[in-house]
């Protein structure tokens, strides 16, 4: 969560900075994942973050890249895809501040869910 803080801040500042437009020119890509699937790809991403210890899952051993592999075919994106989206998408900070706001609501939003007292 700490490195999720940090990621926000840095974007932030960035958004700061007259950052109106796309700071770099960007060009498509064909197989662009759209914006909201993204924005959900980047929320499963943390989530399995947030499980992680090190470069593994905690209590396995699995490479965390490996998990994100079987997330990324679950979702029917390629590993290419995504990086592809995910560099397209980080040349605008401005749009990737809106993201991780929403990516922020929805963690905040599962936790407060998760740490609920169970009815009886």
């Amino acid at each position: 969560m700490v490195k999720l803080g940090i990621w926000i801040a840095a974007l932030s500042l960035l958004a700061c900075t007259n950052a109106a437009q796309p700071v770099a020119p960007r060009t498509k890509p064909s197989n662009l994942i759209p914006d909201a699937e993204f924005t959900q790809l980047l929320l499963e991403m943390h989530r399995i973050e947030g499980a992680r210890g090190g470069e593994t899952l905690m209590g396995d051993s699995i490479p965390v890249w490996e998990i994100y592999a079987g997330t990324f075919a679950r979702l029917g994106y390629t590993a290419e895809q995504v990086a592809e989206s995910y560099t397209y998408y980080h040349g605008d900070p401005a749009g990737m501040v809106r993201r991780y706001e929403i990516i922020m609501d929805s963690l905040r939003a599962q936790s407060r869910q998760t740490l609920r007292p169970v009815e009886p």
